[in-house]
């Protein structure tokens, strides 16, 4: 076997492997569509022989008919008795194949699609456990196209082609089977061109996978620069950049289309030689048979029911070298959702990790810490040593880069340092559950992020079973209550996406409000009031103050307001710590 043929099975085997499972849990239903593809592959094999008996007990007579046609002609006689008993014969075997059909189409698609969705969730799941890295440098339009487009192909590959490829096995053999009985030298005949079509099936399979790989890869950059242009409206629009955004998506719009022009031609060759290949077939066997007719070797009905089965063996031939190309674009699909699958997070629970002990009094140690991002020489932190004491407000300040959001990063145990230790009350984080830790920890980001939920919905995301009384008390506490009332819909407004449709304090008042909902002994304030106005920013310490009340802080700040605040304030500088200032009023010297 090739290298690349290993390659192939080995992916194949990979897919099958990861998404195995979701198949078992409907393995009953699949059972049922087996056992019905199994009565529309008899309706097939039996579908003929109406024909012939009449053909040859009725139209042409033979003296010497098959046991069948005989026993037909002893119990109907060679009348109208008998054609109407094939009549009822060919329609009870068309009433057989479609309830069959039916039945065999409803259970697949019904566990293809059920299938499709828990490949999407569980994928979903799994980017969602996968560590910051991996969202750093993957963008999001790359990741909606795994979650959508290479998803669906999932039930072509798992769904379709398994049972698409089992019925046609089952009613190749069993025609094969019929044919070899009826006259095995034509049966012969009419399975030289096999080889061929085998050739031909690998030959352009190879090209149209390498192909759908490529196409899929172009969507993706498409779905990037779509899901860039239309997050950045108010950037394109302020810039007068319309045009500029329409070339970008119409250079890989274009891209993209031509792959898959790429793709179809491929896809089109490949079925417009197989049907050459099985026209030859076809002429070969009537030459064949019209000679045998000939010689008396079979009889004017044998020729024409092994036609039909000959078009009952070619039929799902062809349409398994078509399948062939549908299975090698799912593939190419499935090898991009193993790529996220085989992806480990950077950051996972140790195998001993216990939650993290409560009550937590918020005592923070950063213990002579060293970091440096993936890829990157220099160190953003060097063997920094910061204390957090419980229910105060610790405030870094310094220059951009310097380091302040990699401590909070630290802290959340977004990263791990690469040297030294985070403790909180003595534990090292590492030793902990992420999810004990994380939920001891309230956030409040620069650029809070709010979902197109309603505002209700949005404040309980900090505490997901609080009663609507705790999330009023939440919203006043931040002084957010009196805009939300006033919204069309109260606190059961939707929001836009990303809440777009609130200004940037209402945006900050929500999201203060959902960290004081969470109530967590730990808060962290990463420059929450950048990018407001003063007024806005002035208007907003209320409710910042009552957030870090009782809670030990972090806060990350550059502007003088935020950092009244704080009751400690630390320069980071150069990777460390380069001195504490004593007094907020001495921060500039």
């Amino acid at each position: 076997m090739s290298r690349n043929r290993q390659i192939e099975v080995g992916a194949l085997r990979g897919l099958f492997q990861r998404m195995g499972p979701h198949l078992k849990a409907h393995r009953r239903k699949l059972i049922l569509g087996f056992l019905a593809m199994i009565g529309v592959a008899l309706a097939e094999i039996m579908r003929p022989w109406p024909i012939k008996v009449v053909f040859d007990g009725l139209l042409v007579p033979q003296e010497n008919p098959d046991a069948v046609t005989g026993w037909l002609l002893s119990v109907f006689g060679n009348g109208n008795v008998l054609l109407g008993a094939m009549a009822a014969t060919i329609l009870g075997i068309a009433l057989l194949s479609g309830a069959m059909g039916f039945a065999q189409a409803y259970l697949i698609a019904a566990v293809g699609q059920k299938v499709v969705a828990a490949i999407r969730l569980d994928l979903y799941r799994h980017i969602h456990r996968l560590s910051h890295s991996f969202h750093d440098t993957t963008s999001s339009g790359d990741i909606i196209t795994r979650l959508t487009g290479d998803v669906r192909m999932m039930r072509d590959l798992l769904i379709d082609a398994v049972v698409f490829f089992a019925a046609r096995i089952l009613v190749i053999v069993l025609t094969i089977g019929v044919m070899l009985w009826m006259d095995w030298r034509l049966t012969l005949v009419a399975l030289t061109i096999l080889p061929a079509l085998w050739f031909i099936t690998r030959y352009f399979g190879k090209r149209i996978k390498g192909a759908a790989r490529k196409q899929r890869r172009k969507e993706g950059k498409i779905a990037v620069v779509m899901t860039e242009g239309i997050s950045a409206f108010n950037v394109v629009k302020g810039f007068a950049r319309e045009s500029y955004e329409e070339a970008r998506f119409a250079k890989q719009n274009n891209s993209s289309a031509e792959a898959g022009v790429v793709t179809t031609r491929l896809a089109a060759n490949m079925d417009r030689v197989t049907q050459v290949l099985l026209a030859l077939g076809t002429a070969v066997v009537i030459w064949f048979g019209v000679t045998q007719v000939r010689a008396g070797a079979i009889s004017p009905g044998d020729l024409l029911v092994f036609t039909a089965y000959l078009s009952s063996l070619y039929k799902p031939i062809r349409k398994m070298a078509s399948m062939t190309a549908r299975v090698a674009k799912a593939t190419a699909s499935g090898e991009r959702l193993l790529e996220i699958f085989d992806l480990e997070p950077d950051i996972a629970e140790h195998p001993d990790a216990k939650p993290i002990q409560n009550p937590i009094h918020g005592w923070i140690l950063f213990d002579e810490v060293s970091f440096s991002y993936a890829g990157t020489k220099d160190a953003v932190l060097d063997r920094v040593e910061l204390e957090l004491h419980p229910g105060e407000v610790t405030a870094l300040v310094g220059p951009s880069g310097a380091g302040k959001s990699t401590l909070a990063r630290l802290l959340m145990r977004f990263y791990d340092p690469t040297e030294g230790a985070v403790r909180i009350d003595g534990q090292d984080i590492r030793n902990v559950t992420l999810d004990s830790l994380r939920g001891n920890i309230a956030i409040v980001l620069q650029d809070s992020v709010l979902f197109g939920t309603s505002v209700r919905d949005n404040i309980a995301y900090g505490r997901l079973d609080a009663t609507g009384e705790e999330i009023v008390a939440a919203a006043e506490a931040a002084e957010a209550d009196a805009f939300i009332r006033n919204l069309p819909d109260g606190y059961e407004t939707v929001l836009g996406e990303r809440g777009e449709t609130l200004s940037g304090g209402q945006r900050q008042r929500i999201a203060i409000a959902r960290a004081i909902l969470r109530d967590a002994p730990i808060l962290i304030l990463d420059e929450p009031l950048t990018g407001l106005d003063p007024a806005t920013a002035k208007g907003l310490l209320g409710g910042l103050r009552r957030a870090a009340a009782g809670r030990t802080t972090l806060l990350v700040a550059h502007d003088e307001l935020t950092l009244s605040l704080a009751d400690h304030v630390i320069r980071v500088d150069q990777g460390g710590l380069s001195h504490v200032v004593k007094s907020k009023q001495s921060l500039s010297a």
